[in-house]
């Protein structure tokens, strides 16, 4: 297994932090809604747990070079 480890700024730290705990809630929104059957409250909680993980990639991305031969345009 390979290791990943990356240096953050402390804003991007507290954002990471925050799009993680916001994934983990919306997840357990989900749970709850999918047991009550309420669908409306099944597409607020994907919608806001996509919204999350976005942000996450997001960071990540900031922090990581892609190689050209990786597929990135030079």
């Amino acid at each position: 297994m390979t290791n990943l480890s990356l240096t953050l700024s402390e804003l991007d730290q507290r954002l990471l932090k925050s799009g993680i705990t916001g994934w983990r809630g919306a997840n357990h929104d989900i749970d709850s809604a999918i047991n009550s059957e309420n669908w409306a409250a099944i597409d607020r909680a994907q919608n806001d747990r996509a919204l999350h993980a976005n942000a996450i990639a997001l960071i990540f991305h900031k922090y990581t070079d892609t190689a050209t031969e990786q597929g990135a345009q030079s």
